[in-house]
């Protein structure tokens, strides 16, 4: 403490107090001889702790004046937003006076001074008003209890700095701090404590497959939580998250920009931060990029009417497939067993759509004059037309054996159960190696059919049943499992490579004790 201000103090405690203008004239003695000279002190000893220029300042009013004008000295806010209530609007009027503060730089609102929701919305106000400002300040040193706790709530759900005046010498018989004793107190922002928690949450989120409600919890941690390394890992997870949203959403474009982004930081990061988290993902995350990269084209295609070089070329159905198949897998996880029937009839209906694809045929837009057929006697040395009458002379008796009511009609657009249908007057290799097992093959697929049909998401009243559900399954994978071995891909390994990673797996996760900031 400065002499004068000590001498000056020393005068204004030895003030008599017995009567109410005695009180009175300690009060003014306090404001002409010993304010200003407290804000100097205050700006000195305090300078240290400002970082930057604070271009924003809210403040919760009390009928205390004097620390609101030690604090807005020292930040010197560009623009100021009191919140006041009826009981406190008079020490604005002290406020602006002593700080000299022109009508263009701040604002005033009428808050209630129990009921913290107008509080809650004047900060939101004046926060969208102001665009969201970096550099912003809340004061809750003034104003009720409600309107300092609503005002530092509503600081810290979005961020805010929050300060307050306070002191450690507090002189309770003058009701007033020690002048000169008068400290700026930064509040930490409770994600410093708590944001373990909400890591934690997040984190199970995604273990649960809920990846929109991972990305929107990490998506405020991450730029919240104070320590950098915590955040970049968070920002791996992030990015982890927002992949597998937008390709269980099929939206492989959005998935393969989000996934590409996390690969290249990873590789940025890993030489010197070997041990963060999904660090031991980095492999897998590689070839997970590269199984959407091609998936990115496929729309494209469609756009231009171009299935068939989606279907013939395996660059681009077999991901796909193997994208059904693992969105199958995560729905049965999560016990959605109706969404996970849906997707592997999807996968069903696409190996006959890719193995009727290699005889030339849109299952989309059937032209049977364009097939090719198989090298068989019964189409040598034939036309176009010929070939086509044998072949839907197959097609009429394999039905004749599985339908009661039939006719010869191949339609413009395939049906899945026609299809294989198809697949089997073609004597495909998927249907197998004779009539008899080929027959049996179609009618046991049959029943599958109905099995789907009768779910509530195609034409049926009640959802599917575990039991079902499992029977409709296993038999949807071995004919997959199958039909890879056929066209030579490697099932076990896409398999393996699709399957969706959880960060929780990751022998990192502790390591680096995300879950305890």
């Amino acid at each position: 403490m400065n002499k004068e201000l000590e001498k000056r103090t020393q005068e204004w405690m030895g003030l008599e107090r017995a009567t109410l203008k005695q009180r009175t004239k300690a009060e003014e003695y306090y404001e002409k001889q010993l304010m200003k000279l407290i804000v100097d002190s205050f700006s000195e000893n305090n300078k240290e702790s400002i970082v930057g220029k604070t271009d924003y300042l809210i403040l919760s009013v009390g009928t205390s004046y004097e620390p609101l004008v030690l604090s807005i000295s020292l930040l010197n806010p560009k623009k100021i937003m009191f919140l006041y209530t009826e009981k406190s609007e008079a020490s604005i009027d002290k406020i602006v006076k002593f700080c000299g503060l022109d009508a263009s730089i701040y604002d005033k609102r009428k808050v209630h001074e129990t009921n913290p929701l107008s509080v809650y919305q004047e900060i939101k106000r004046a926060y969208l008003m102001w665009n969201r400002p970096d550099k912003i300040y809340i004061d809750f040193t003034g104003g009720t209890k409600s309107m300092s706790a609503a005002a530092a709530m509503a600081g810290a759900m979005i961020d805010i700095q929050l300060v307050y005046v306070g002191t450690e010498d507090y002189l309770v018989h003058f009701r007033k701090p020690m002048p000169g004793s008068e400290r700026l107190y930064y509040i930490s922002n409770p994600y410093e404590v708590f944001g373990d928690l909400e890591i934690e949450k997040a984190l199970s989120l995604f273990g649960k497959y809920n990846y929109a409600g991972a990305c929107e919890k990490l998506e405020i941690l991450k730029d919240k939580v104070p320590d950098p390394a915590i955040r970049q890992q968070l920002e791996f997870v992030y990015q982890l998250a927002v992949t597998y949203e937008a390709w269980d959403a099929l939206e492989f474009s959005k998935a393969y920009e989000a996934i590409s982004k996390l690969y290249k930081d990873m590789v940025r990061d890993r030489k010197i931060h070997t041990d963060y988290i999904l660090m031991d993902f980095c492999e897998l995350i590689e070839k997970q990029k590269e199984i959407l990269e091609p998936m990115t084209k496929i729309l494209g295609f469609i756009k231009d009417k171009k299935n068939m070089k989606v279907l013939q070329d395996q660059t681009y159905i077999v991901p796909l497939m193997f994208t059904m198949y693992n969105n199958a897998w995560v729905r049965e996880e999560q016990e959605k067993y109706d969404s996970s029937t849906l997707l592997l009839y999807r996968l069903l209906e696409m190996i006959s759509q890719r193995r009727l694809s290699l005889y030339n045929l849109n299952v989309s837009k059937a032209e049977y004059l364009s097939m090719k057929y198989p090298n068989k006697p019964e189409y040598d040395k034939k036309e176009a037309v010929e070939k086509l009458e044998v072949f839907k002379r197959k097609v009429l008796e394999i039905k004749k054996q599985i339908f009661t009511r039939c006719d010869d009609y191949l339609q413009p657009q395939v049906a899945l159960l026609e299809g294989y249908i198809y697949l089997v007057a073609l004597e495909d290799t998927l249907m197998g190696t004779n009539t008899k097992s080929r027959l049996n093959y179609l009618k046991k697929l049959r029943s599958m059919v109905f099995l789907r049909n009768n779910s509530i998401f195609a034409h049926g009243l009640a959802p599917v049943s575990k039991e079902d559900f499992t029977r409709f399954k296993n038999f949807v994978i071995l004919l997959f499992q199958r039909f890879c071995a056929i066209e030579e891909i490697d099932f076990a390994q896409i398999s393996e490579d699709i399957l969706w990673i959880n960060p929780l797996e990751s022998k990192y996760c502790m390591h680096v004790d995300l879950l305890h900031i």
